[in-house]
């Protein structure tokens, strides 16, 4: 009689969860409550990965805490360590080269991105073949790259023995000490940086002008147009898009600039290539100053957001403005 009694439970419990899954299930499929579902799964990540490490940033940076001091230790401490970052030129310095390293890096990656895919975009055989070869630098790991390139720097080394004729020519010293004087070492790390990156550009630019309608080229050609007329009037306004999306990834990435400079010069010398992502790091790991770092984060992310939010308005400005004319 006790176990009829046990059977029988087990198997009213079973129709009540059954019935709760296919209550649940029903709600779920609902028109109004399936849209919500990919809403909330977002928004539950962006809480997780974004919004609660900003939070802690912003918390540690208003405190007064070194990482070689308990946490418990720390004190609040206001708007100080903001006050010490806009006071600290190193910080500053950093920054701007960070801008020249970036503006660039960015601008010759454009510029070589734009015409590598222009002319394999016309190209019919072995255009897997430029493609392939042409994305090859981005698929090495960062840390290859700059090993690579402290050997080409070398006093000694290849670069310097192919451009020594020509500098020879011009009575300049044939052994450029690419790592060692400032000048030349922002520019190593500014090619290094393009020759990696600008395969980022150059797909960008090729999936654009893959997608170009070329029922409008072949109509602009039949009217007479030039082929830089083409370009300027038909092709050119249609690739804004690509070319606003070019310039924010490349932007964005250019400015945490970090890799080259640790695998070439670790900021030298002196501090001739420091940019703020290796400033920030030396103060955080290794002056244990946590909390300046996290205030001079908070600081970046302002100043990176108005900056890229000011190039992608007049980017796009420009954009509608030259499709306008094209359309004219």
């Amino acid at each position: 009689m006790a176990e009829t009694t046990t059977v029988t439970g087990l198997a009213v419990s079973q129709r009540r969860s059954a019935g709760r899954v296919q209550r649940f299930g029903a709600w779920l499929a609902q028109e109004r409550v399936f849209r919500l579902v990919p809403f909330l799964l977002v928004e539950a990540l962006f809480v997780l990965v974004i919004f609660v490490p900003f939070l802690l940033t912003l918390y540690i940076s208003l405190l007064r805490w070194r990482a070689n001091r308990p946490f418990e230790q720390a004190r609040f401490s206001g708007l100080t360590n903001y006050e010490t970052v806009i006071a600290n030129d190193q910080f500053w310095l950093a920054l701007g080269r960070t801008f020249y390293f970036g503006g660039a890096a960015v601008a010759l990656e454009l510029v070589i991105g734009f015409v590598l895919a222009m002319l394999v975009s016309q190209t019919t055989r072995f255009r897997r073949v430029y493609t392939t070869i042409f994305l090859v630098p981005m698929m090495i790991v960062p840390v290859v790259v700059g090993y690579n390139f402290s050997m080409i720097y070398v006093d000694s080394g290849p670069l310097n023995q192919i451009l020594a004729p020509l500098v020879t020519a011009f009575g300049g010293d044939p052994r450029i000490r690419w790592l060692s004087h400032p000048v030349a070492a922002q520019w190593a790390i500014i090619f290094a940086d393009v020759w990696q990156w600008t395969s980022l550009t150059f797909l960008i630019f090729l999936s654009g002008f893959s997608a170009l309608p070329r029922q409008l080229v072949n109509a602009a050609r039949v009217m007479g147009a030039s082929p830089w007329q083409i370009f300027w009037r038909v092709q050119l306004p249609l690739l804004k898009p690509a070319i606003v999306i070019a310039v924010v990834i490349r932007s964005m990435e250019a400015l945490k600039l970090f890799d080259p400079v640790v695998l070439l010069t670790f900021g030298g010398p002196g501090t001739s290539t420091q940019t703020v992502a290796y400033f920030l790091w030396e103060q955080v790991w290794v002056f244990n100053k946590f909390s300046f770092g996290a205030a001079a984060s908070v600081l970046l992310l302002v100043i990176f957001s108005v900056f890229i939010f000011l190039g992608i308005y007049m980017l796009a400005r420009h954009g509608h403005g030259a499709a306008g004319r094209g359309v004219a």
